[in-house]
């Protein structure tokens, strides 16, 4: 820990990620999202390791929730990324995912959101853009960011660049993010290792055993 004018300068995973002031993102862990992803099973075994040891450590956990706009609700440039996502020409052909309600908006019954967990509905892919998120951590004192879900290259990177920007230190679990494409996965995770703290579970289970 460096101090310069008072002020105290995090520096190793251990000194930010206390769990008083630390939160853990899982980021659309949706069966319409995340079930997609080439690294899933071991995803979901992570996250079934280190969320418990997170509760007992007094985390704050966090959920989000991919909502989709019904079209005619959707602006123009967003209902030309789902086409672009889905590989069609026609708007009435792209697939009807993350819909509230429905089994595929639902978060994974092996890590599903326990009672005192925050659980977020979003439109976007940030936390901080359309979300009380950045409200209610700054309620309650929270500095820190752990980041885990799907995807990687999307949600994870672009969650990340805003919380720096917002002036929270971003952490990424290596281990506990994932893409339903690798290439896509592995390219913005070296990215975000040249930017940003990575950890993976198991050194996120020693420091909150603790």
């Amino acid at each position: 820990m460096k101090q310069i004018d008072g002020k105290q300068i995090r520096e190793s995973i251990g000194e930010i990620i206390v769990p008083k002031t630390t939160a853990l993102l899982v980021w659309d862990v949706q069966y319409d999202i995340a079930s997609r992803a080439f690294n899933i099973q071991d995803m979901i075994a992570n996250l079934k390791e280190i969320l418990p040891a997170a509760r007992s450590a007094g985390v704050t956990v966090a959920y989000s929730q991919q909502t989709a706009f019904p079209l005619e609700q959707e602006k123009p440039v967003w209902i030309r990324q789902r086409m672009r996502n889905a590989g069609v020409d026609d708007p009435s052909k792209t697939p009807s995912r993350n819909v509230e309600g429905t089994r595929g908006w639902e978060i994974f019954d092996e890590v599903k959101p326990q009672l005192g967990d925050l659980v977020f509905r979003k439109r976007r892919p940030t936390a901080f853009i359309g979300t009380e998120f950045d409200l209610v951590l700054r309620n309650r004192g929270i500095e820190a960011v752990v980041l885990t879900g799907v995807s990687t290259e999307g949600g994870i990177e672009g969650t990340a660049r805003d919380g720096l920007a917002l002036g929270y230190y971003m952490v990424v679990a290596r281990d506990c993010v994932g893409s339903s494409r690798k290439e896509a996965h592995d390219m913005a995770l070296k990215y975000i290792e040249s930017v940003f703290d990575v950890t993976d579970s198991k050194t996120l289970l020693q420091i909150w055993s603790k």
